[in-house]
């Protein structure tokens, strides 16, 4: 499924190129132009414009409903712009990540940790906080109205983070992922994991993929990037890299961090190489993967399984 600035995917369905980072196919929106509307992720708030621009040129004045499966910059950095944009529009997130879109402070000192604050600023911009009455506080079963009778069915996924969640619509068989799966680019069609700190949990990760492969969804919605229509194939990949991150780096005890970090790029290019991807997709996953944040969510982890 090939994906431009708007391309349609089903009945009022549509996948958005937010041009996140002013560049194409780092971020996925999904909107349902249905008659209570609904956005699914909204990125940061530095390209929010390029997403802007896409819902004018669809004839979007209003929008019912915007959703984002988890609270992190890339996907839920620009929440309290848009919001500023449609007033009337509620703001759906899971309830334990709520508090942050509210007051935002806490999560960007977090991110700051670990993007650095220059790079995060520039690069993703500024959050607003949103009014707590304008929220919808998401939780496993709640549905989010489409209108006419259609619904998207949430499903708590924490492993990304613990707060994270995945949209289901019945109607067009779409999943939308988020983070939960991990990376899966339209050039490449392969699956790379997403491992941040400090939620990061391989075992909770690898049980929500089994729980939405339960579902039998049509396709899967990458927010990195875009549709995927090879469900079986995609979510059986993500679990298998998955634990080969970790053994990887279970395995570099002696190394430092900046040591374990250019170790894992570099044997992940061995490994899809053997695979028999294309080096030029390769090249393009390892630019946009932030490599230090995978060693330190995997590495977090490790240790706190250690303790328990």
């Amino acid at each position: 499924m090939p994906i431009s600035r708007a391309v349609q995917l089903a009945d009022k369905l549509y996948a958005i190129d937010a041009w996140m980072e002013d560049g194409p196919e780092r971020l996925s929106c999904y909107l349902f132009d249905t008659p209570e509307r609904v956005l699914v992720e909204v990125g940061p708030s530095a390209t929010l414009h390029h997403l802007t621009d896409a819902l004018d040129e669809l004839g979007i004045d209003d929008i019912a409903t915007f959703v984002v499966t988890h609270v992190h910059l890339d996907h839920a950095g620009g929440a309290g712009q848009l919001a500023r944009r449609y007033p009337r529009a509620r703001i759906g997130v899971h309830r334990s990540g709520a508090r942050h879109l509210v007051s935002p402070e806490r999560l960007w000192s977090s991110a700051v940790g670990v993007f650095g604050e220059e790079w995060l600023a520039s690069t993703w911009g500024q959050m607003e906080p949103i009014a707590e009455k304008r929220l919808m506080a998401l939780d496993e079963g709640d549905r989010v109205p489409l209108g006419g009778g259609r619904f998207l069915d949430v499903m708590h996924t924490p492993g990304h983070a613990r707060h994270h969640i995945v949209f289901h619509d019945d109607d067009s068989g779409g999943m939308f992922v988020g983070d939960s799966v991990g990376l899966c680019y339209p050039h490449g069609h392969f699956v790379q994991p997403v491992t941040p700190p400090p939620d990061f949990d391989a075992r909770l990760v690898v049980e929500q993929l089994h729980r939405m492969a339960q579902r039998n969804p049509k396709f899967l919605g990458f927010a990195h990037f875009g549709p995927e229509d090879r469900v079986a194939e995609t979510l059986a990949s993500a679990e298998a890299r998955i634990w080969d991150w970790v053994r990887i780096v279970e395995r570099m005890t002696n190394l430092d961090d900046k040591a374990a970090t250019e170790e894992l790029r570099r044997w992940s290019r061995a490994h899809y190489l053997d695979l028999g991807f294309a080096e030029e997709d390769i090249v393009k996953y390892e630019a946009k993967t932030f490599w230090p944040m995978q060693i330190a969510g995997i590495r977090r982890w490790l240790a706190t399984r250690q303790t328990r």
